[in-house]
């Protein structure tokens, strides 16, 4: 068995990796005899070594791989599995048949311990063939990220109208898409899985911290956010001339989105809700502190009902007799009430821009 360190450690946020997925690798042929815990442990890298104490040369969420040469007794073994665990390494391979012919039971039982893998590696397998996989991995999650990072500024490009939309069409070809139709889907990028493999039909790209669907379809677009238990927007479906309003429409759903959640289609922006709910709470403030807190104080003080009053008003379309009705109330009762709200908050409900300004502060005192 040669043990051949690897080249420099690249970054671990660039290669996406667990020891559950190196165990599965077939040209390996590991065999896991410790530590199942750890699975999940993320590998950047591997380091192989004799040292009984490796610490100070890992980076953490390394593979270390020894033939076990300082590993002569049980005290040793822990030594080794401790030293490799406080160092954040991820897994331990330990060579077989140039020492000894399997793993020692000592620090197997360290490993399950420590919640650490331990596999074996068979005598066929060299330590550099580790490295050189892990490498082509990392180029390849680069590659990807790259490919991403340029979808997503092309369709931003596209999105403010200093590209057309011809800019992506090489790129819907590679992906299966026609163009027509063509819709935009926005989620956050942190939602989108760490190893996620696009269907046919589907690209994919990152702008910050959204990432850019384009699917032909609300349905797809639909499922893969529910999938990922991701608030989305969808933009309206249309042909390809259209992607740029699409765009639009994706993020200004994903804003409302990520607000009161799910998943906001194009269709719900035009809405006097969703115009709320685009608000912020600086700009929401006015309405409560001069139209609805006035309102609710006055109700506890006096015991009367002017807001549970205006807003059978609003959902009445400001018709007197439809709420005097759904009240109970006599019209000049009615009347009296919508008085003493224009006295306390200086809006009048009878007119349309006042009661527009109401229907606000109802909604924000409500949310």
């Amino acid at each position: 068995m040669t043990a051949v360190s690897g080249p420099a450690v690249p970054d671990e946020s660039l290669l996406r990796l667990t020891v559950r997925e190196v165990l599965a690798e077939p040209c390996f042929r590991l065999r896991l005899v410790a530590g199942s815990a750890g699975l999940d442990l993320p590998v950047r890298w591997a380091h192989s070594t004799e040292l009984l104490d490796p610490g100070p040369y890992l980076r953490g969420h390394e593979i270390v791989l020894t033939v076990g040469a300082a590993l002569t007794d049980p005290a040793r073994c822990r030594a080794f599995a401790r030293s490799a665990r406080d160092s954040r390494a991820s897994a331990i391979g330990y060579g077989i048949a140039d020492v000894t012919p399997d793993a020692p039971r000592a620090l197997r039982e360290a490993c399950d311990r420590l919640g650490l893998p331990l596999f074996e590696v068979p005598p066929e397998v060299p330590f550099v063939s580790f490295t050189e996989w892990l490498a082509v991995r990392l180029a390849a999650v680069r590659d990807e990220e790259h490919d991403r990072a340029e979808i997503g500024r092309l369709l931003e490009l596209i999105r403010s109208g200093l590209a057309s939309p011809e800019a992506i069409r090489s790129h819907l070809r590679q992906a299966g898409l026609s163009g027509d139709p063509l819709l935009a889907a926005a989620v956050p990028v942190e939602s989108v899985p760490e190893r996620f493999a696009l269907a046919p039909g589907t690209l994919l790209g990152v702008a910050g911290d959204v990432a850019l669907l384009l699917v032909p379809d609300e349905e797809r677009a639909a499922a893969l956010a529910a999938g990922w238990h991701a608030p989305c927007g969808i933009g309206s479906p249309g042909p390809f001339t259209h992607l740029p309003r699409s765009l639009t429409e994706s993020l200004a759903g994903l804003d409302l989105a990520r607000r009161r959640g799910g998943t906001v289609r194009a269709g719900d922006l035009a809405t006097f809700p969703a115009l709320l709910g685009r608000l912020s709470q600086r700009q929401i403030a006015p309405f409560i502190e001069q139209i609805a807190r006035p309102l609710a104080s006055y109700d506890a003080a006096h015991g009367s009902r002017l807001i549970d009053t205006l807003r059978a008003f609003l959902e009445a379309g400001g018709s007197v007799s439809s709420t005097s009705r759904a009240l109970f109330l006599h019209p000049n009762t009615l009347r009296h009430r919508l008085t003493r709200i224009e006295a306390i908050t200086g809006r009048n409900p009878l007119q349309f821009d006042d009661r527009v300004a109401l229907a606000v502060a109802m909604w924000a005192w409500r949310t």
